[in-house]
Parts: structure tokens; C-alpha cells; sequence
């Protein structure tokens, strides 16, 4: 399930209209069960349990690039200001300009009771010229919270080892308390995160 995002993130009175979009399609997504999330990813059921996946931590959707640095800030503004998001977090992206070469930014919040990251990257070099529905793909995902913060690598590891799936990123307890780590799916550019929050957890 991924937001069907257009090519360029949607620049001033436009924001808002779009905000509320996304933020409609979040609420559905939101319902997503990690057994859905999972199977969705890997292609084939899969036991939750043995697994010690504990259930659906967050939604990330991407939302579209920017071209200029203020268009990223006139978005940020808006989802700082909107009534139906709060706890509203950002910082700058760490896969996407190691994986794609380019800079990029997430938001984190909560909306509708549930936990929202929203990304946008910069439309340079190559990553300018992929298709959007390969940017989504790559950048939107679910988020499978796991019990402990040392399960979070061996689960990658075991995922890790089905056809097609590769680990993409891992961030042991990072200065927020949490791990957590992403895989890819090179057939279809689907990500899945897995994640121990800790105290917080903000979007990457």
C-alpha cells in the first residue's frame, strides 16, 4: 500500500489540499496489520510469532521532491501548524543521499493516533530522473516494531536470506535510544522497516 505521490511535492497554496490528502490515505494505511505489512513485502505468508514482531509501528509515505530548500520549509511549516498532526519532528535523511545521491528530509508526527513519516528528496543527479513510482516505492514503507533492541539485526539477518531481499540500513542505538534497520526488495523496490523504539523514535 503506497501513497500515489506525484513527482514534485506541491508548492504553496497547494500544500494544504495536499496535506489533507495524504493525511486521509494515512488513516486508512494505518489500519494495515504487520501480518499484512510482511506478506506484502516478502511475496508469501509468514509466522508473526516466531518471528517476535509485536505490531505495526509507523506508516512512512513519500510525498514527492523539492527543488528548492524553502519549498521543503514551507512544507515542513504547514505540517508543524496543521490541527490533525502533533509531535511534529524532522531531520535530515541518511539513506537517501548514501543510496541515491541525493539530500533528502523526513518529518515524523503522529496524526490520527498513529505514528506518520513523510519524506521528500531533492530532485538531483539521477535521482531526478526515476520514475515516481519507483521513488515511492523506494522511500515509502511500513514500519514492524520487534521486542527487543537485539532482536532487531538477527531478524534482518533471517529476512535477509529470502530471495530477493537485501538489508539496505541498520542503526544500532542511535542517540535517541532506538534501532532499527530497512530492507529492500530489488524486484519490486519495496522496503520494509523494523524497529525497536526505545524511548522515542524519530524518521530517518
Amino acid at each position: 500500500m503506497i501513497y500515489p505521490a506525484p513527482a514534485a511535492l506541491p508548492t504553496g497554496e497547494e500544500q494544504e489540499r495536499y496535506l489533507d490528502s495524504v493525511l486521509g490515505w494515512f488513516e486508512e494505511a494505518a489500519r494495515t496489520t504487520p501480518d499484512t505489512a510482511l506478506t506484502g513485502f516478502l511475496g508469501h505468508p509468514v509466522d508473526l510469532r516466531t518471528l517476535r514482531i509485536t505490531g505495526l509501528h509507523h506508516v512512512a509515505v513519500y510525498v514527492g521532491d523539492y527543488d528548492r530548500e524553502e519549498d521543503f520549509d514551507q512544507w515542513l511549516a504547514l505540517v508543524e501548524k496543521s490541527p490533525d498532526t502533533e509531535d511534529v519532528r524532522s531531520g535530515p535523511s541518511h539513506i537517501a543521499p548514501r543510496e541515491y545521491g541525493t539530500p533528502g528530509h523526513w518529518i515524523n508526527c503522529r496524526a490520527h493516533g498513529q505514528e506518520l513519516e513523510l519524506f521528500t528528496c531533492r530532485a538531483r543527479g539521477g535521482w531526478a530522473d526515476r520514475p515516481a513510482g519507483q521513488k515511492n516505492a523506494l522511500m515509502s514503507h511500513f514500519g514492524l516494531a520487534v521486542d527487543t533492541p537485539d532482536h532487531v539485526r538477527p531478524l534482518l539477518d533471517y529476512l535477509a536470506t529470502f530471495d530477493g531481499v537485501e538489508l539496505l540500513a541498520f542503526a544500532p542505538e542511535d542517540e535517541l535510544g532506538h534501532t532499527y534497520g530497512h530492507l529492500l526488495r530489488r524486484d519490486t523496490d519495496r522496503v520494509l522497516e523494523l524497529v525497536h523504539p526505545g524511548g522515542s523514535s524519530p524518521g530517518r
